[in-house]
């Protein structure tokens, strides 16, 4: 073993950085969950706080605030697993497909652009476009349908937080599946093609079990984000007409302890969200496992 770590150092003094970064803004930080089990102040600090225990998990399981903003994050969560989750696949494959090497150096650059914009501009643009004196309304209007205040129906929202995830990342995640069709043999097509297979057979025969690895490993990590539908899209995309719908966890969290103080509340909360998303995640690592035959430990 130590043979092994000595012969592979330059490459493990390669990991020494990224290894440091995680340790210091990931590891280090979690010493403050101890705050979701006391009445934090931040003049007492964490060892002149009152400790409570479960309290604050007891408080915001009868909160309906609470209930709402869960059952907001679950449906967008699944539904994102539903769609964005296999929209990059279907990217990745039609781009494989392209044979004109221009054209799809051409789509790809496109789809990739909207990952570098924040999420500012992209909410920006979308409340523009959607706007009631907007582009989509003037295209629809033309067909006799009057106007449609997209932004202000909460039955409205989660389609659109949907889409807009899609246009946003599918580009950006369709590079994973990319790098694994590459990785494919291609003799494995061309002894399809003398077989007389066509695309489509190649596709399902091929393509698709040749990247199977990376599909089961992005839908581990997919799942055990279910609870966690992501800050700065729901924050950006939601306004005060469409909170019913739009109230997420996250955003949730923010409200009770950043605006209202109620740090040790919010830690609660976040450490509950944090659970849940472990958990999910090895429920993704058994289904992986189990239809896929792949396992990432």
């Amino acid at each position: 073993m130590l043979k092994r770590v000595w012969s592979q150092r330059m490459l493990l003094l390669f990991l020494l950085p990224g290894a440091a970064a995680l340790i210091a803004f990931n590891y280090i930080p979690m010493a403050g969950i101890l705050i979701a089990f006391q009445d934090y102040k931040p003049q007492n600090g964490f060892f002149g706080s009152a400790f409570i225990g479960f309290q604050h998990f007891r408080t915001f399981m009868d909160d309906p605030a609470f209930h709402a903003a869960l059952k907001n994050t679950l449906g967008i969560g699944f539904l994102s697993l539903l769609f964005a989750f296999p929209a990059p696949i279907v990217l990745a494959l039609m781009i494989d497909s392209v044979k004109n090497k221009g054209f799809k150096r051409l789509t790809q650059t496109i789809t990739y652009m909207p990952h570098f914009l924040s999420w500012v501009i992209i909410a920006g643009l979308v409340y523009r476009l959607l706007a009631e004196d907007g582009v989509v309304n003037a295209l629809i209007g033309y067909f006799g349908i009057s106007p449609i205040s997209f932004m202000r129906s909460p039955e409205l929202y989660w389609l659109i937080f949907i889409v807009v995830s899609i246009l946003k990342e599918v580009g950006w995640g369709s590079i994973i599946y990319l790098a694994a069709i590459s990785s494919i043999d291609p003799e494995l097509y061309n002894a399809a093609s003398i077989d007389g297979a066509g695309s489509w057979k190649k596709m399902l025969y091929i393509t698709l079990p040749g990247i199977a690895p990376a599909i089961a490993l992005m839908f581990v990590l997919n799942l055990g984000t279910i609870v966690n539908v992501g800050f700065d899209a729901a924050f950006n995309l939601m306004n005060p007409l469409v909170m019913s719908t739009a109230d997420v966890v996250d955003t949730y969290v923010y409200r009770t302890g950043i605006l209202l103080g109620r740090f040790s509340y919010s830690t609660a909360v976040g450490l509950c969200q944090s659970v849940i998303s472990f958990i999910l995640f090895f429920v993704g690592l058994k289904i992986a496992k189990k239809y896929f035959n792949y396992s990432i430990i």
